[in-house]
């Protein structure tokens, strides 16, 4: 595993502007470099890449980040394969650092499992090639479905045959171990013997790939048509493969998915294959399982736009109408596209060119209001008691929706498409949430789970030496939340300071304030502190402590990792921060930290002057404003709070508190005006 020094090592060598120039024509412009972004369809450079500071924002699209993850949006890469991929291309070596007997065993078993799958699929590939069985049986069958050789190499399709071409006897004589065999789930022992024997044999093979392309499982097909036989004999879940995290052509498809920005899903692997032979390559499947929330959280790493295609019979109308709510319920867009009754997606790709196949998609996708209320009321038009219940179905489905403009936009939809007062849809959304709110909490006790107001914030992530194997399944698979999303705001009225704060934190902490009548040491002098110093210390007088939880864990965390750095010159230092921050596994407040830092600020005549000075030689003014306004604040609220006390109170009657509130109000009142003339003198 990486080290955190060879980490270090790694993004001190790396130049913005040369990773992401291997990806893009940028110019130079003033200090920066400009180029087209890749993340959307840019016409006019929007993307601006900043040498000095490492790091890379579009200012149309608001993709932002650093080198790191430039590689992991733009190449799919795993946050640890794209420090592999930038120690490549400077040519450092990757020192692994020192593992515990159990993590070296935990490592070389994971990798031994995915070493035994991929033996397999070459073998059952070169049975298919090269032995007379397999040309006979297993080609033959994939060249009666019309895949061509190309696409049949593409996703390594191959046969397993029964004796003598077996996959047990070949592995254990090539010197595979039998543990890993059977753990894989590629072979099975006799009770009693001990004797191996496969899982799979006399069926055509459909080897199952993880995101960055390892062969962690199988399914494998049947050409006998005695119903006694199983038509699909899958691999099970083991320590490689998870079926509800996994789904069937994925690695094939990420690039396409996410260039055109929309994932087409299926059901079969056929159904795959035949599509994207069809030119049509941004399709994956749920492999024959109803669709998962950890499968629909892997196509969001890509993109939020899903259309899923189902047959046109009865069967693949209800597996529609059951992944649509899941789909909502993670915030992606979905549409629905139902095939002619006598198609599936294979059927239809083999019939059809690719323009014909695009044509029809667009033609009949259906957003999930349009498919469920054209289906479910095309028979009880007239019955105003099934109308009734097919609307509340779909404004259930409405309800899921996590985001509320969305939802609100869907709120319209159904108001328009069946003639209602928005407020009744509305306050029918508020009861399915409500609903559901209750029936989690009481799911969380019931279960002895900690509610949400219990639960700790989330930890910055493992530091860079704690690193787990390349290829381990993602415990989440989802992208990862977004700040608002991670850390909900708790208090607006003092967000807006906090955030103030924050940005002179993390953009200029470690940066000299100069003070021409020096505040913080009460001399005329010119004197220095640091911003995070002034800051920390100011907060400190009155033990004062940040409300929101974003802008408390950066602050946090900041000051954390200062204490592990030398001292040095402050730009370097600074850049080091913001690097680590950036560079770091919780993505939400590395997303707040980017956002900060990048945040566009239009010129105005009205602040042309001021934009004039660098900001940084106005820190000795503007750090102590936002510190003031920050205090000015929480004070108004407290003066605010108290008045509302004093007003409880002598409605009871309890004249002695009554009291002490109307002193404590005129304290308030006295160090808010206070307050107030030091903001106004700066």
């Amino acid at each position: 595993m990486i080290d955190r020094a060879t980490v270090e090592k790694i993004l001190d060598a790396v130049r913005i502007e040369e990773v992401i120039g291997d990806f893009v024509s940028l110019r130079k412009r003033g200090a920066n470099y400009l180029g087209l972004c890749p993340f959307h369809q840019d016409k006019n450079p929007s993307m601006s890449v900043s040498a000095t500071k490492g790091i890379f924002k579009c200012f149309a699209c608001g993709k932002a980040g650093n080198a790191v993850t430039f590689l992991m949006e733009h190449e799919h890469l795993s946050y640890w394969e794209a420090l592999r991929y930038l120690a490549k291309k400077y040519h450092i070596e990757i020192v692994e650092k020192e593992e515990t007997a159990e993590e070296i065993a935990s490592r070389m078993r994971y990798e031994s499992l995915l070493v035994v799958s991929e033996y397999a699929q070459k073998f059952y590939a070169d049975v298919l090639w090269n032995s007379e069985v397999g040309k006979a049986i297993g080609l033959s069958y994939f060249r009666e479905r019309k895949f061509s050789d190309e696409t049949i190499r593409k996703f390594g399709l191959g046969y397993a045959a029964s004796r003598p071409l077996t996959l047990s006897g070949a592995a254990l004589k090539a010197g595979y171990k039998k543990e890993y065999l059977v753990a894989s789930g590629l072979c099975l022992e006799r009770e009693g013997s001990g004797e191996l024997y496969d899982r799979f044999f006399d069926r055509v093979m459909f080897p199952i790939h993880s995101i960055s392309g390892r062969v962690i499982a199988f399914g494998g097909r049947t050409l006998k048509t005695d119903k006694s036989v199983a038509k699909y004999v899958n691999s099970p879940q083991s320590e490689i493969y998870d079926k509800s995290r996994s789904l069937y052509g994925i690695f094939q498809a990420k690039n396409s998915i996410a260039k055109a920005d929309k994932c087409i899903l299926v059901e079969g692997y056929a159904d795959v294959i035949s599509m994207h032979q069809a030119g049509v390559t941004n399709v994956v499947a749920s492999s024959g399982t109803s669709l998962t929330v950890e499968q629909i959280r892997l196509i969001k790493r890509f993109t939020d736009k899903i259309t899923i295609i189902y047959d046109g019979d009865a069967a693949g109308i209800k597996a529609a109408l059951r992944g649509i709510d899941l789909v909502l319920e993670e915030g992606l867009s979905v549409k629905v596209v139902l095939l002619p009754p006598e198609d599936d997606p294979d059927t239809f790709a083999k019939s059809h060119n690719l323009i014909e196949i695009q044509e029809y998609i667009e033609e009949n996708e259906k957003d999930f209001i349009s498919f469920k209320s054209d289906l479910l009321l095309r028979e009880s038009e007239r019955d105003p008691v099934r109308r009734s219940q097919v609307i509340r179905d779909i404004v259930q489905s409405v309800a899921v929706v996590p985001d509320p403009i969305l939802r609100n936009v869907y709120v319209e939809m159904v108001a328009e498409k069946f003639e209602m007062k928005p407020d009744s849809i509305v306050a029918t959304i508020g009861e399915f949430r409500r609903k559901k709110r209750a029936l989690e909490r009481s799911r969380r006790r019931f279960d002895g789970q900690p509610q949400p107001w219990q639960q700790a914030a989330s930890a910055q992530g493992p530091a860079p030496e704690e690193l787990v194997p390349e290829d381990l399944p993602d415990t989440d698979g989802a992208p990862q939340p977004g700040p608002a999303e991670a850390y909900p705001l708790k208090d607006g009225y003092l967000a807006v300071p906090e955030r103030e704060l924050t940005y002179y934190l993390v953009k200029f902490g470690e940066y000299p304030m100069y003070f021409e009548e020096d505040m913080y040491y009460g001399a005329e002098q010119h004197e220095a502190i640091t911003v995070s110093q002034y800051i920390r210390d100011a907060l400190a007088d009155d033990d004062l402590v940040f409300v929101n939880e974003l802008y408390r864990t950066i602050f946090e965390r900041y000051f954390a990792f200062l204490a592990t750095l030398p001292r040095e010159d402050s730009e370097v230092m600074q850049q080091r921060i913001i690097r680590w921050f950036t560079a770091g596994d919780d993505p939400a407040v590395a997303r707040a930290v980017l956002d900060l830092i990048l945040e566009e600020h239009p010129l105005t005549v009205r602040t042309y002057e001021e934009s004039i000075t660098p900001e940084e030689q106005a820190l000795g003014r503007t750090v102590p404003k936002s510190v003031l306004l920050y205090k000015l604040r929480i004070t108004d609220q407290q003066c605010t709070a108290t008045a509302k006390e004093i007003t409880l109170t002598q409605r009871g009657g309890d004249q002695e508190k009554l009291r002490e509130l109307v002193a404590r109000l005129q304290i308030l009142n006295t160090v808010k005006n206070r307050l107030s003339k030091e903001l106004n003198r700066l």
